[in-house]
């Protein structure tokens, strides 16, 4: 293995990809990805692929592209006997060209020809017909989940005040002083969409941010600066492994038991931290993660309220025997 080949590979396990991941970020073959590494350059397709495979790979682990091909541009002068041969050949292409012309062959070359035009515009055709065929199905699998859901809404808005009364006043008047309550945001808290994170770590460390409201009411994501990859897990296991371009947008909804969420970028620069729509800043000094945690206190308080709730309910559902006996 090559110094250069050694300095790159340091550098992708220490960002804790792998080379399939890689691979996925890069667009490079992952058997490129190894030969670098083990500086066999001489099996890329020539030394201007090696300088461009070497520079994209150096900046997507958080290297110079630039000055390290300005290191290594000794190593990168690689002889590829693969490439002289197909130069050779190209070379004497025109001689065997002629020679077919002479034996008449040029003619089924110029039928065989004339028939790739008509393929490619085939081939454009059903790509477009697949398209849309998939795009109509798309639109038709979501107005049927949007009635779905409607229809969900309102038996549940017609069910619910024989099933367990409230005083709809009460319920408005606590959602306004929810509201305004939210207004008054300390110097440490955020509001995202209509909930309120609150950060609990140091300058210096990964910024972690404490969730205050239940975590199905956090959406969590990504909106792309330029080409990356973004991985989210959740109590430590990826569930995400993607990779977005610029403009392009990463949400994720994490399961209802999850308590911790962590958000990792390839390169900071190539992407937002997005929670329910907004963007959220990472500490400087670890500016490619960001890590959200479930308040225990506010989660163990609504599970309470909970079960007190469906006590009293199950309380007032039922009568007493004797009581509709001696009615």
């Amino acid at each position: 293995m090559s110094e250069l080949g050694t300095r790159l590979r340091e550098a992708r396990v220490n960002k804790g990809y792998t080379l399939n991941t890689l691979q996925q970020m890069t667009k490079i073959q992952k058997k490129y990805l190894q030969a670098i590494e083990e500086g066999q350059l001489e099996e890329l397709p020539g030394n201007f692929y090696a300088r461009a495979f070497v520079k994209q790979y150096a900046d997507m682990v958080g290297l110079d592209g630039d000055t390290l091909l300005k290191e290594y541009a000794n190593e990168l002068e690689v002889q590829n006997n693969e490439s002289s041969l197909i130069r050779e050949e190209e070379a004497e292409m025109p001689s065997r060209l002629r020679s077919r012309h002479l034996n008449g062959e040029s003619n089924q070359i110029e039928k065989i020809l004339s028939y790739v035009p008509m393929a490619i515009l085939s081939a454009i055709i059903i790509c477009i017909i697949v398209i849309l065929i998939y795009a109509i199905r798309q639109i038709s699998t979501e107005d049927n989940q949007v009635a779905q859901t409607n229809n969900n809404a309102d038996v549940l808005e017609i069910v619910k005040p024989s099933a367990n009364p409230v005083d709809r006043s009460t319920e408005e008047g606590e959602v306004t002083e929810q509201v305004d309550n939210k207004k008054d945001l300390a110097d440490n808290q955020l509001l995202v969409g209509n909930e309120v994170i609150t950060e609990i770590s140091q300058a210096g460390e990964i910024k972690t941010y404490q969730l205050e409201g239940p975590i199905e009411n956090y959406q969590f994501g990504a909106k792309g600066n330029a080409f990356v990859w973004v991985g989210i897990y959740e109590e430590g296991s990826m569930v995400v492994d993607q990779t977005i371009s610029k403009d392009e947008d990463l949400e994720h909804q994490a399961k209802e038991t999850t308590k911790t969420v962590r958000i990792e970028l390839g390169y900071p620069e190539g992407a937002q931290f997005i929670v329910n729509g907004k963007a959220v800043e990472p500490d400087p000094s670890v500016p490619g993660v960001i890590i959200f945690k479930v308040n225990e206190a506010t989660s163990s308080s609504e599970e309470l309220a909970i079960d007190e709730l469906s006590e009293n309910n199950e309380e007032t559902s039922y009568e007493d025997p004797a009581t509709l006996d001696s009615n």
